[in-house]
């Protein structure tokens, strides 16, 4: 019986705007999330930066960094932790980068809007 294995048969290349956006989605997808915290331009050309996220890209390895806004109303240290384990769990398994640091930095708190 001849066995079968899965032998690349080119290259595959993932374009640092998708690990951004798959980042920023994942963030988003946390409730009590708002992902527009304010971000200074890095100085640094190895980092990227889309949105609320910067990320440095080496090889197959990313280290990220969020600038989330919390809603009024929920514990802003949960809702990080669960940012920091939904961007990992999804760049980790929908690129195969290895993810080596998620960084949340709460840059705001939305306050809910009262109807006067």
């Amino acid at each position: 019986m001849e066995s079968k294995t899965n032998q690349p048969i080119g290259s595959i290349k993932v374009s640092d705007s998708v690990i951004l956006k798959i980042a920023e989605v994942a963030a988003t997808e946390i409730d009590g999330v708002e992902c527009n915290g304010q971000s200074l331009v890095p100085a640094n050309k190895k980092v990227k930066m889309f949105g609320c996220v910067k990320a440095k890209l080496t090889g197959e390895t990313a280290s990220l960094t969020l600038d989330i806004v919390v809603r009024e109303g929920f514990n802003a240290v949960n809702v990080a932790e669960s940012v920091q384990k939904n961007v990992k769990s999804a760049l980790q398994s929908m690129t195969g980068f290895t993810v080596t640091k998620v960084d949340v930095n709460i840059a705001g708190i939305k306050f809910n809007e009262k109807g006067n």
